[in-house]
């Protein structure tokens, strides 16, 4: 049995098989190159599902991290540190946003945006206004709220019964919000496509569709060529 083959078949044997994995077992990176077990190189395309687009072995970052480890590595949200806000003010000044929510992945930024939707819509509608709109062929995430917002039966088939009040509609967020009229309570809105990109001008026309409803609108970004957000 090759080095390969020993490590497919130990995750085979032991790992929650939720992938399908591609036929090569990779030691090592170096810039934008990846090596497999054989010493065979690979120009890396995949950065950003799933992980940080900053490429193999950088010395820089390199540098950080042994330095940072020798101090401290990680420590509970329940104390502070010095460069969480940092990160966070750096971050709210290049989007132009007023504050930001860290999270551990893309799932988890789609829901924690469910749930700031769902507390905004309540206080100006109540309890009634608690509909969410995303769009067909989406992709969100694994996590419950995230699927049930999925536009692809094949991420959602299996568990359900998901989250009520969830409509999909087919085109960009003008057809949503034509779906939760300003007449209607019921118009939380999740307005996004994770995998098919709006123009800006659509986007531009939903968002002012959105605050003419009283909508909240929510654009998720969730696999960015460095990132995963929402």
């Amino acid at each position: 049995m090759t080095n390969f083959e020993q490590i497919a078949d130990l995750e085979r044997r032991y790992l929650l098989q939720t992938y399908n994995r591609y036929p090569v077992a990779f030691e090592r990176g170096k810039g934008v190159f990846l090596y497999d077990a054989e010493g065979k190189k690979y120009l890396d395309f995949v950065s950003g599902l799933g992980v940080n687009a900053l490429g193999h072995a950088h010395p820089r970052i390199i540098k950080t991290i042994r330095e940072q480890s020798a101090r401290l590595v990680h420590i509970s949200n329940l104390y502070y540190h010095e460069y969480q806000g940092r990160l966070a003010e750096k971050l709210a000044t290049l989007s132009g946003l007023d504050r930001v929510f860290f999270s551990n992945s893309g799932t988890e930024a789609i829901e924690g945006s469910i749930k700031l939707a769902r507390l905004a819509s309540h206080r100006v509608g109540g309890l009634e206004k608690s509909r969410l709109i995303g769009l067909e062929g989406s992709y969100h995430g694994r996590t419950f709220g995230a699927m049930s917002l999925t536009g692809q039966d094949k991420y959602r088939k299996g568990f359900e019964p998901l989250l009520e009040e969830v409509v999909t509609a087919a085109k960009a967020c003008s057809v949503a919000c034509r779906a939760a009229p300003p007449s209607r309570k019921r118009s939380t809105h999740q307005a996004s496509s994770s995998r098919s990109v709006a123009s800006w001008r659509i986007s531009i026309r939903s968002r002012s569709s959105s605050t003419r409803s009283n909508v909240v609108w929510v654009a998720p970004e969730i696999c960015s060529p460095s990132s995963r957000s929402a």
